[in-house]
């Protein structure tokens, strides 16, 4: 699907982590390792068939993640990144625009992950689980991005701290609580190289394939930026190119 004729680009970029970043759901992972299967239910919340909130506290109540299954969940994270993941947020970073990270994965394995490729520790914004406090699943249930509706809720604080218009912002996410914050945005970009979500590929204005993330640089750059991004990152912008449904 090509990109809508009024976007130019982007001055902020928000990603989604799991299947889209990367292509685990941290979650599931961190349930499998732990012995126990929450896949199903991952998979009706992310198309939308389940309450984000109800799932959400049913897998943590399950799991009870400690330190050391954050620090191998960021690992892992690290180990399974799509291609380009690095690459791509260097070159956006590199034609100004900010790259935030959005998701609803937990914050102790987003953070540390999200900053290995690139993206400031201010700029990500995941789900906290303080394993200092006596109450660490309420907090994380109690958390925005652990419900339907708390993307767009961040995205717009986010975005009206730093003053950044919504015919600016794009995102790129797999799942339903990434295309519910459509309204907060000039462009939402569906991705399916991990995990082809129905709704999300026939509502997003552009959907994504894959196999890596290259092709978002095309879109953050829009038709204003295309040519620099070019001459200043001309690997990333070959394979974005060569990875994208439609050249911009």
């Amino acid at each position: 699907m090509s990109t809508p004729t009024d976007w130019t680009g982007a001055d902020i970029v928000f990603l989604d982590c799991d299947s889209t970043m990367s292509r685990i759901e941290g979650i599931d992972e961190l349930a499998l390792r732990a012995g126990i299967d929450v896949a199903a239910l991952t998979s009706r919340a992310m198309s939308g068939e389940l309450p984000l909130h109800q799932v959400y506290r049913e897998r943590l109540k399950l799991i009870q993640p400690g330190a050391e299954d954050f620090a191998w969940l960021a690992a892992l994270y690290a180990e399974t990144a799509l291609p380009g993941v690095a690459e791509t947020i260097a070159a956006i970073q590199g034609l100004g625009i900010r790259v935030c990270v959005i998701s609803g994965g937990l914050l102790p394995s987003v953070q540390p992950f999200a900053v290995a490729m690139g993206v400031s520790s201010e700029d990500v914004f995941a789900v906290p689980y303080p394993l200092e406090s006596d109450h660490p699943l309420e907090i994380a249930c109690a958390h925005p991005l652990a419900a339907n509706g708390g993307k767009p809720k961040v995205i717009a604080e986010v975005c009206a701290r730093l003053h950044i218009k919504r015919s600016r912002r794009l995102l790129v996410g797999d799942g339903a609580s990434d295309l519910e914050a459509s309204s907060e945005l000039g462009l939402f970009a569906g991705f399916g190289a991990v995990e082809v979500r129905p709704q999300v590929e026939s509502e997003a204005a552009v959907f994504l394939r894959g196999p890596g993330l290259w092709a978002v640089a095309l879109h953050a750059a829009g038709s204003g930026r295309l040519q620099e991004l070019g001459e200043c990152s001309p690997m990333v912008y070959e394979y974005a190119v060569s990875e994208a449904q439609t050249i911009l």
